[in-house]
């Protein structure tokens, strides 16, 4: 076990959305606090993030991560097309924008430390078919993914399961998927 860890700290209820973050990376000695904004305005180094589709889509990929521990057949993935959230992440990480630093850190190398938590296939849509992503397992475990909604840390499963309903409007079930679904 390598240490990683991450939280999301959502609020709201029928529009339920990010508004921090904190990622520790122990071996590196990093331990980052991103808050939802152009800025970190008063809160002092801490980085920032807009609730893009991007974000948004961080938050499916470690949703889905939990569940599929938990779920027996729950798809730890999710993919989709041009446009789609797994799309939109897929261009973050290739792209590397100063909120995915800020909030994942980076390498000794000096390489955005997300694009290693995360696993894609066919990333930037290189050949015909959807993209498709799930967070590394290898580096970070689903029990070291926390989930607070209105101060309140969510445990449960089915808690859990209404976040990624909320937030995963590219799948009519959450749990499905073409290959679930076949």
């Amino acid at each position: 076990m390598n240490g990683i860890s991450f939280e999301m700290h959502f609020a709201g209820g029928t529009h339920t959305e990010l508004v921090e973050t904190r990622f520790n990376q122990p071996t590196l000695g990093v331990s980052l606090v991103s808050i939802r904004g152009k800025s970190g305005g008063a809160y002092t180094r801490c980085g920032s993030f807009q609730w893009t589709s991007g974000v948004r889509a961080v938050c499916v990929a470690f949703l889905r991560h939990i569940l599929a521990r938990r779920i027996e057949g729950f798809p730890a993935y999710f993919q989709g097309g041009k446009a789609s959230l797994p799309s939109s992440l897929d261009y973050a990480l290739s792209k590397e924008p100063a909120w995915l630093g800020e909030m994942f850190g980076q390498t000794p190398t000096g390489a955005c430390f997300g694009r290693r938590l995360f696993k894609i296939t066919n990333p930037n849509r290189k050949r015909p078919g959807p993209v498709t992503i799930a967070v590394n397992h290898v580096l970070i475990r689903a029990e070291d993914v926390r989930v607070t909604l209105n101060g309140q840390r969510v445990e449960s499963t089915d808690g859990i399961m209404k976040i990624l309903e909320v937030l995963d409007t590219d799948n009519a079930r959450v749990g499905g998927s073409a290959l679930l679904a076949a």
